[in-house]
């Protein structure tokens, strides 16, 4: 079958400087010259060092029990790496007026990847390099303290292990934290910048908010329709204005300039139920979702380069990523503004939204002129008839069957976009 095309991502613009600074980023941690970053070896201390250095210029402070930014692994993995922008202490107090020391927004990625000619620029350069930016603009909080973490051994053979980074640092929680309970919400990214499928060019998929309702309720003010006053220059630590819907093509506005993003909800059940095999976890959200904490997943999710030698910097897009990084900003401080702990139901499910979320890119993919590169004729079969099955569905009414085939129908289209074999047995 003829196939659409994918997107070049060498024509995507890199204009803006915040744009140019997470290139440098991803082009200095994606290197040949680290070598990929695999845990153990000099050059994943390198990426490491790169990191803490830094944090240091963005002005965060260490975790004083660490005694620097680093944490160190087990088995000379490697370190995690930690930078706290801690809370205006004016503001952190109870309601009876007494002092209180500030409950905790974790936003993190994980830096290290398979090693040797696998640089991994999109896993997880891409994601680390908006931590690092992130770092540089979000001001202090009122009410949170904020810890930026760069993870390590995320990757085979350490993810779901005692060993994998995030794991080891929530089994053994700095003493400063305390308990898992003290996380008001943890916010993880993993494969931030890859470009494929052109209707997903400008889109940023959100997991994991659904089973707190809080932190969901956040989550789609911020990915809500709406306008605020545009800022074409903007004073130390102020955050530049935006506007965000959650249709695909409507621009945010971002210093002045139209920059696209949209986000749209989607459910972790989506993401982890793989037919014949269960429900399997895929990055650091789930050490901290396995110890009862509120999260947020964040990705543009895999490409056909995934954890391959082709992922590599001049594949990404640049300016989403920059657009991602005020989008969290404004996010981030609207979690600021709860200062009641956000409460947790495991297995909760929006599926009205992820219904929205799915139909227009389900109608995108089962059209000839729109598919995803590399659609077999049996995908495209199969996708015609979920779209029937989509325009016809009353999400206020769906049954468990309802749910499993938008589960399997998640699967096949995560399993087109990195152009995995036999998408269509899904």
């Amino acid at each position: 079958m003829a196939a659409a095309t994918p997107i070049d991502p060498r024509t995507l613009p890199v204009t803006s400087e915040l744009a140019t600074r997470l290139r440098d980023h991803v082009e200095f941690l994606a290197s040949p010259a680290l070598r990929g970053r695999q845990p153990g070896t000099p050059e994943n201390r390198k990426a490491a060092d790169y990191i803490a250095a830094h944090f240091r210029d963005a002005g965060l402070d260490s975790l004083p029990s660490l005694r620097g930014y680093a944490q160190a692994l087990p088995r000379n993995l490697g370190d995690n790496l930690f930078g706290l922008r801690r809370a205006q202490s004016s503001r952190a107090r109870s309601a009876a007026g007494a002092s209180l020391d500030a409950r905790w927004i974790l936003i993190g990625a994980h830096f290290d990847h398979l090693g040797d000619n696998y640089l991994g620029a999109d896993d997880n350069a891409s994601a680390v390099a908006i931590v690092l930016e992130l770092a540089r603009r979000l001001p202090a909080l009122p009410n949170h303290h904020v810890l930026f973490a760069a993870f390590n051994a995320e990757e085979p053979p350490y993810i779901r292990t005692p060993e994998m980074g995030s794991q080891y640092f929530v089994s053994g929680l700095p003493p400063e934290i305390g308990s898992p309970a003290n996380f008001q919400a943890v916010i993880i990214m993993d494969l931030m910048g890859g470009a494929h499928w052109a209707p997903l060019r400008e889109v940023l998929f959100a997991a994991g908010a659904e089973e707190s309702p809080g932190l969901y309720r956040r989550l789609k003010e911020a990915a809500a329709r709406e306008t605020l006053d545009v800022k074409r220059e903007t004073k130390a630590g102020e955050l530049p204005a935006f506007r965000l819907t959650p249709h695909p093509g409507d621009p945010l506005i971002w210093g002045g300039q139209r920059v696209p993003l949209t986000v749209l909800p989607v459910g972790m059940h989506l993401v982890e139920e793989i037919p014949l095999i269960g429900r399997v976890s895929f990055s650091d959200y789930d050490a901290f979702r396995n110890a009862g904490v509120p999260f947020l997943f964040l990705s543009s999710g895999r490409t056909p380069r995934y954890h391959q030698p082709t992922d590599l910097p001049d594949t990404l897009h640049y300016e989403r990523m920059a657009a991602s990084v005020d989008w969290l900003a404004a996010l981030v401080q609207r979690v600021d503004e709860d200062e009641e702990p956000y409460r947790v139901e495991a297995g909760r499910v929006e599926f009205a939204d992820e219904v929205a979320s799915l139909r227009p890119l389900v109608a995108l993919a089962a059209s000839r002129d729109t598919m995803i590169p590399g659609t077999s004729f049996l995908s495209l079969w199969k996708l015609k008839r979920d779209q029937d099955w989509l325009a016809a569905l009353d999400p206020d009414r769906a049954t468990p069957q309802d749910v499993r085939r938008l589960e399997r129908l998640s699967i096949r289209l995560q399993c087109l976009l990195a152009d995995f074999p036999g998408c269509f047995l899904f």
